[in-house]
């Protein structure tokens, strides 16, 4: 079996077949030596949302998204689906702390995500939550077929509204644990996501308002200030 220990030009072709989860992984970069960051999928469970971040993250660390598979079973809760992440990001990450980052629903996923890392006794290292909320059904159903690009075709659109739907039932469900340790929480200028977080977490939440929580050419070089 593979055991990656060096993630360094590491490239998702070298792992065997056998030894990797390639539905939920996809790489945004690579390579680099440093600890990767795990980008979680918003609502409609692609990471096109997260593209331009290596640009403002240290050449030297690789970045993950964490997305939907085309196909299988959905899972039946969110619980569930935070376990699963977690089981695909270990294979990936075998040592050291992870790194994790969401946006909106992505972000409620990834405390999730902590949470149950830290169940396991693995170290999390940043919690970046973007425009993230923890108490209220995060739905963006009004803006999400213009997130899917002009050109998608309908069948497509109507199978990513089939998962944005099936997240939202997900999330409506959840009650968040407590994550132990420091998160940031980035909200979008007329919003206060990060405040909603202080029951869910034992440590500091860092709080920064932006303009918009999802123009990486700002909140890149904070989400790099954090990393070690």
């Amino acid at each position: 079996m593979t055991v990656v220990n060096d993630l360094s030009n590491l490239a998702l072709t070298d792992l065997d077949p056998s030894d990797y989860a390639v539905p939920t992984v996809a790489p945004i970069r690579t390579a680099g030596n440093l600890h990767p960051v795990f980008c979680i999928h918003p609502l409609v469970g692609l990471i096109d949302c997260y593209s331009t971040l290596a640009a403002h993250v240290d050449d030297a660390r690789p970045i993950y998204g964490i997305q939907v598979p085309a196909s299988g079973a959905r899972a039946e809760s969110f619980a569930a689906l935070a376990a699963q992440y977690a089981d695909d990001i270990v294979r990936i990450q075998t040592d050291g702390p992870v790194h994790l980052l969401g946006h909106q629903f992505g972000g409620v996923l990834a405390h999730a995500i902590a949470v149950e890392l830290q169940s396991r006794g693995i170290t999390v290292g940043t919690l970046t939550l973007l425009d993230s909320d923890p108490v209220r059904a995060l739905t963006e159903g009004a803006d999400l077929l213009a997130t899917m690009g002009e050109e998608i075709d309908r069948s497509h659109a109507e199978e990513l509204l089939a998962v944005a739907s099936h997240n939202d039932e997900l999330i409506k469900r959840h009650l968040p644990g407590i994550y132990f340790g420091d998160i940031v929480a980035v909200s979008s200028t007329g919003t206060d996501s990060g405040s909603a977080w202080h029951p869910f977490v034992c440590g500091t939440v860092a709080k920064y308002l932006v303009p918009d929580a999802t123009a990486f050419e700002l909140v890149g070089p904070l989400v790099e200030s954090y990393l070690s």
